[in-house]
């Protein structure tokens, strides 16, 4: 992986000007002594020195302008040898420097420094005005240089500085604000060249003038902030933390003694908010980068639009903003941060001497959120940005090393979205360029060495050079190497490591390099400081690593340790779509944990990671649906929280709360910077309950992942096959209450069900034609080959029951892109016209996404009872949606027949939503009083983004009714849905191991038995499918939830009967649930 490497938080956001420019002789107002009525230019000087004054208090440039007019004409209106003309000639640059502070415009900067110049030369240096006026001068030098990198500038305020200083007397009142002007003149200096002694001597410089001052002094806060711009800028070339500490407490202290309003506030607010960024990005601690985003926003908020410094405290807040998004995922904060950088770029001219590292930062924010959305305009953007900050950038510049690696990281991911090698080599040029700028004992070496170590592995992988490969080892080691034992990056750096030293084992097959990949995958998995999202990687890094080297029971510690971060990985506080993401990353983890523990032989414990390592989501969902009556019993009131709690969770994420007395709320749009606030705060009492759960005796294992002998409990109504597809081997755990069997499947290998699931979209694409009927029914037959034949002669269910013996009932647990084929249809092929014999013809099949959500599927109902296999408890009622007619779809004329079917057979109990009636709100608000549901419409099905899968209803282009929207209703008395949709029970091919489709959002909503489609299906079968499914679970007067599993079962074999040449027609049905 790459590390992003940063420029420093923003110079100009640090700048270090004084808290008020040194008096010179007369004042405004009555400190000033009485004016002769002749001397107008001090009559013009004072009134521009009172306009100045006012602006301080006001911001209104219009007071500003006129005490620029004002001063002017006072030096103007006095000539040569007037006995104050140096007087006015230094109010007149202090003015101006002012207005080029407030508008940033350059020619009133060099104009101050020309007034300045010559106020100090016509005062002699015995004069006591002498110093002052020179230190003025310093200050607008000093900004000249920050803004165009003039040495020659920076060099003479230093010199100038440093003869202020030296002439002070140690009692002089102004000594401090001397020695902070020439500890500011230093830094800057340093930033320019990298010369250490600089920065030492402006932090000596800084401390001085900060012990020299009374705590009650008003510039003090200023002296302060100074001297922590400079401590952190040591800390970040040096890394000694006692730095970092000493900076984040002098910039806190100049906060705090500020008020809001005062004019320099938002200067220490974001100098504040650099130091506590840096300080979670050594110690990895979230609460210092929650308030460096607090403190930088205020900042921001605090600054006027069209202020030159509110650029540089935009880019601060930006690259905390991207930080925390790079720990937590919060996609929000991503984009905040660009539209930060952004701002801070377009706001700065291309000559700036600020504008490379405003570039910079939004390249590389850019680059980072190609990697969450794929964009590719993104990643094309941040690639001229990144180029543009090293084109403007001198190349003896210490800047410029950050920039070059922003540039080859960007390469580096373009190259592996558009595979060019170009690309790549070019990064590699840039990587090495990189470090090439950068001292040997620079702390952001280890993350410039580890950079390149990932670009050489690309390359090897590519090419095959064993060249690149020993040079990315020997990167990665010397990054490894020269990173602090316990800073949170070394575990990244741990991590590339590894990989690359595994790559020469599989290489060479040398067990010192393995011994060397294991542990320092295991490492960076047990740095703490680090992010969990890393070290997930890293723990799977070591899973796999050992697994490559066959060392299994090592292998399924490192997947445990993946397993047991998941949660926190893809906590609540996330969004959906974060979560989401991030859980990408590691797909397949349960199914290699569960393939690992079965080469180790612990085979309890293959169900219990292939449970714990997928499902995230919907565990998480489950969690909150937890009975809490044993609780309730002992303590109640953590009950009573705890169910309260839940409830803000359910609120938080979605833009209507989906409860039962506020299903009619409008659909508004929350604050995305609010939200992400709430749902943290909601997230953190949540789970600080759970907690406080588990101190409770008794409930220890509260909501933790449930033991294998819970698992195999959920066995005792059938046989559950977990079928898993991994690289270290594919099987079926058989599961029932006694044990879990082991069966090997050998020809199930992630490739041939890749290519399986491949052909299988490709046929739903293309029925009814004969030719993809055929393709559909070789899938099936490799099923049968492959998994199902294996498994029954397993279970020994190896023909049809006899004319009135009960059917065999099985559950399957797919994983993977096998949850996409239908394995209950799975049949040895036949010959033309006959039926082939299969899994239909000797057991009634049922799926569950994961053990835990079948147990959900069978909690008992709400109230008193029987359970939802008996008759339903009077009155039913149901809830029927038809929608014949939708726009842009073809016309389901079936709909309309299945919903009065449904009448007919219940008479008054039926509730039917139709045409215009069939809203969002309609059908969110009848759903709670309705035992059954039935749906007869068309869906958009999403593969690649599942969560936004959507039932068609009349309004679904305004409010559509998605997944999500299915997922988070709280159904708790509801037994039965009946989804004639198209395509209802597939998952996506992106998150498969989460099982995001429409039916597992109606089991996860409360439904215990869910019918749904695994692609579309014709209207006209369709209608007799639902037609034989409602002849099963209504008959003889009853009506029968849990009738389901064979009514689905008995409708496929009848349209296998009707049908037998259309295999998408009768093996579409399934039932999802208990």
């Amino acid at each position: 992986m790459g590390h992003q490497m940063e420029p420093p938080d923003n110079a100009t956001a640090g700048s270090g000007r004084p808290p008020a420019p040194l008096p010179d002789g007369d004042t405004p107002g009555p400190r000033g002594h009485e004016r002769q009525a002749s001397d107008e230019p001090g009559r013009l000087s004072d009134l521009g020195l009172t306009l100045a004054l006012r602006f301080e208090h006001t911001d209104a440039i219009a007071d500003l302008d006129a005490a620029v007019a004002a001063g002017q004409k006072a030096v103007d209106a006095a000539p040569p040898g007037h006995p104050h003309r140096a007087r006015y000639l230094s109010n007149l640059g202090n003015t101006l420097r002012t207005r080029y502070e407030r508008t940033g415009t350059l020619a009133d900067l060099s104009a101050a420094i020309d007034a300045g110049q010559a106020a100090v030369t016509a005062t002699s240096p015995n004069d006591p005005a002498w110093a002052g006026r020179l230190s003025n001068l310093i200050l607008a030098l000093t900004y000249r240089f920050e803004r165009t990198q003039s040495i020659a500038d920076i060099n003479d305020a230093i010199d100038a500085g440093q003869a202020v200083v030296d002439a002070a007397a140690p009692d002089d009142p102004y000594r401090a604000r001397y020695l902070s002007n020439l500890g500011n003149s230093l830094r800057a200096r340093y930033e320019r060249t990298g010369t250490l002694a600089d920065l030492s001597a402006a932090i000596d410089a800084g401390r001085a003038a900060v012990a020299s001052t009374a705590p009650d002094d008003p510039d003090l806060a200023g002296l302060q902030s100074n001297l922590g711009i400079a401590l952190r800028g040591r800390y970040e070339r040096t890394g000694g933390t006692t730095d970092l500490d000493d900076a984040v407490h002098a910039g806190q202290a100049a906060v705090d003694a500020t008020p809001s309003g005062h004019r320099d506030r938002p200067m220490y607010l974001a100098n504040l908010g650099a130091a506590l960024r840096a300080q979670f990005r050594r110690r990895g601690r979230t609460a210092d980068l929650d308030a460096a985003i607090d403190t930088g926003r205020a900042a921001v908020a605090a600054t006027p639009r069209d202020h030159p410094d509110r650029a540089g405290y935009e880019t601060n807040l930006g690259m905390a903003l991207r930080s925390r998004f790079e720990r937590t995922g919060t996609s929000a904060d991503l984009d905040a941060a660009i539209e930060a950088a952004h701002a801070a770029v377009a706001a700065t001219v291309d000559d700036h001497a600020q504008y490379a590292r405003y570039s910079s930062t939004l390249g590389n924010a850019l680059t980072v959120r190609f990697g969450r959305t794929a964009v590719a305009s993104d990643l094309d953007a941040a690639i001229v940005a990144c180029q543009a900050a090293v084109n403007a950038t001198p190349g003896d510049h210490p800047d410029r090393a950050v920039y070059l690696s922003g540039l080859g990281l960007a390469l580096r991911t373009r190259y592996g979205f558009a595979g060019r090698i170009d690309d790549l080599d070019a990064a590699i040029e840039a990587s090495r360029a990189a470090m090439d700028a950068t001292p040997d004992d620079h702390p952001d070496l280890a993350g410039l060495r580890s950079n390149l170590c990932a670009d050489l592995r690309a390359r090897f992988e590519r090419t095959g050079s064993v060249a690149d490969l020993e040079a990315a080892i020997e990167a990665g080691r010397a990054a490894v190497d020269c990173a602090e034992q316990d800073h949170p990056d070394r575990a990244a750096y741990l991590m590339n490591t590894s990989v690359v030293l595994a790559a020469r084992f599989r290489l060479t097959g040398d067990p010192t390099d393995l011994d060397a990949a294991l542990d320092a995958a295991r490492t960076g998995t047990r740095l703490l400081t680090a992010s969990p999202r890393i070290r997930a990687r890293a723990a799977r890094a070591w899973g796999r690593i050992a697994g490559d080297g066959q060392r299994w029971d090592e292998a399924v510690e490192g997947f445990a340790a993946a397993a047991d971060l998941l949660g926190r990985l893809a906590p609540r506080s996330l969004a959906r779509g974060d979560q989401e993401h991030l859980l990408t990353e590691l797909g397949g983890l349960g199914a290699d944990a569960a393939a690992a523990c079965v080469r180790a032989g612990q085979v309890d414990r293959a169900l219990e990671l292939f449970e714990q390592g997928r499902g995230v989501l919907l565990g998480q969902a489950l969690d909150t649906r937890t009975d809490l009556t044993a609780l309730a019993g002992v303590r109640s009131e953590l009950a009573k929280r705890f169910t309260a709690l839940r409830a803000d969770l359910d609120r938080v994420d979605t833009h209507l709360a989906l409860t039962s007395d506020e299903f009619t709320r409008n659909h508004t749009a929350p604050d995305p910077e609010r939200q992400t606030v709430v749902r943290r705060e909601a997230a953190a009492a949540f789970e600080q309950t759970i907690d406080e759960i588990r101190d409770v005796p008794g409930f220890e294992r509260f909501l933790r992942p449930p033991a294998a002998a819970e698992l195999r409990a959920m066995a005792a109504e059938g046989p559950i096959i977990v079928v898993n597809v991994s690289r270290f081997g594919s099987h079926a755990l058989l599961v029932r209450p006694d044990g879990v069997t082991v069966l090997q499947l050998p020809d199930l290998t992630p490739q041939a069900v890749a290519a399986h699931v491949d052909a299988l979209l490709d046929v739903v694409a293309q029925v009814p034609s004969t030719t993809a009927e055929q393709r559909l029914t070789g899938i099936l037959g490799w099923l049968w080959d492959t998994v199902a034949g294996p498994v029954l002669a397993q279970l020994g269910i190896t023909d049809s029951p006899g004319e009135h013996a009960s059917w065999p009932r099985l559950w399957w647990c797919p994983s993977g892109l096998l949850s996409l084929l239908p394995l209950h249809a799975a049949a040895r092929a036949g010959s033309s016209g006959n039926p082939p014999a299969g899994v239909l013809d000797r057991a009634v099949c049922s799926y569950t996404s994961t053990v835990r959500a079948l147990a959900h599927a069978r909690r008992p109902p709400a109230g008193a009872g029987t359970d939802g296999a008996g008759p339903s408890r009077s009155p039913l009622r149901v809830v029927a949606l038809a929608m014949p007619v939708t726009e842009g779809e073809s016309d389901l004329t079936g709909a309309g027949k299945e919903v009065a079917g449904l009448q007919q057979r219940l008479p008054g109990h039926v509730e039917v939503l139709t045409g215009t009636e069939a809203t969002y709100q309609r059908v969110v608000a009848a759903l709670p009083g309705a035992r059954w549901a039935h749906f007869a419409c068309h869906t958009a099905a999403d593969l690649t983004n599942p969560s936004a899968s959507a039932l068609l209803l009349h309004d679904h282009r305004e409010r559509p009714l998605t997944v999500l929207d299915i997922a988070r209703l709280r159904l708790d008395d509801v037994e039965l849905a009946v989804l004639s949709a198209c395509s209802t029970a597939r998952p996506g091919t992106r998150l498969t191991d989460e099982a995001i489709h429409l039916a597992s959002a109606f089991q996860l909503a409360g439904y215990r038995h869910v019918v749904a489609a695994l692609w579309p299906v014709p209207d006209r079968p369709t209608q007799r499918a639902v037609t034989a499914i409602y002849d099963r679970v209504i008959a003889n007067g009853e009506c029968r939830a849990g009738a389901a599993p064979a009514a689905v079962h008995a409708a496929a074999l009848a349209l296998r009967g009707r049908y037998p040449e259309y295999p998408s027609i009768w093996s579409a049905f399934v039932h999802v649930g208990g």
